[in-house]
Formats: structure tokens, sequence, C-alpha cells
């Protein structure tokens, strides 16, 4: 407000850059800081999009990028492994149905969760 009020003669103290450089300066700054942040997202977006995930298909297990898995896929997740998209949980190894989920990426938590399966699916051989 400060230094708009010095475009009228009235109000004006002294000159014009004194006080639109130290704005400006504050400006381009934020701006280079959020083009720095948004690099960074994009080099880690690209990183974790590259991650490899065993999907099931009618033959069996293939390699797949994080990037090309869709809606329906079955997703094999292994232990201490990011989850790569929004995922139900069929079944775990725990026999109980239990495991421990870190949510930091979602709300910023980053303490373990314990959650429990209602039912723990197992496929037969025969299925």
């Amino acid at each position: 407000m400060i230094s708009l009020s010095q475009f009228i003669d009235v109000l004006k103290v002294g000159f014009i850059f004194t006080y639109i450089a130290p704005l400006a300066l504050v400006v381009v700054l934020a701006m280079l800081k959020e083009a720095y942040d948004d690099l960074k997202r994009r080099k880690r977006d690209r990183m974790v999009n590259s991650e490899k995930y065993e999907r099931l298909t009618e033959s069996g297990f293939i390699i797949t990028e994080a990037a090309d898995i869709q809606v329906g896929h079955f997703v094999k997740v292994n232990a201490n492994s990011r989850i790569p998209a929004d995922m139900i949980l069929l079944r775990t190894t725990n026999d109980t149905g239990a495991s421990f989920i870190r949510t930091d990426q979602l709300d910023g938590e980053t303490d373990w969760k314990l959650r429990f399966l209602k039912t723990n699916f197992t496929m037969r051989a025969s299925e």
C-alpha cells in the first residue's frame, strides 16, 4: 500500500524507486523459490513414476512402471516400498491381516499406522 501511495503526488515522500525496488525484490525472490521448488517436485515425480512394480496379468506377473498403472490393475507391493497410487489392499502376508502404513505423502504425519484387513483373501492354485 505504501508503494502504491507513492504514485499520488500529494502523498509522495521520496523517489518511487526506493519503495518499488524492495517490493519487486521480494516478489522476484519468491518467484525464484517457487520455480526451484517446482523443478525439484518435477524431478521427484519423474523418479517416483519410473519405479518398477509387479503387475498381475493373465500370463503372470510382469514388471511395469508406476506411471503405467491404471485403474483395475492388480499390483504386488512388497514390504517397505511406496504405494504407487490409491489402492485397496486385498491380501497381506501377515496371518492376522495386519499391515503398517505411513501416510506422510497424504497428511504429513510420519508415524506408522496399524491397519487390519477385515478378510484376508487368498488365491488357490486352481483359481
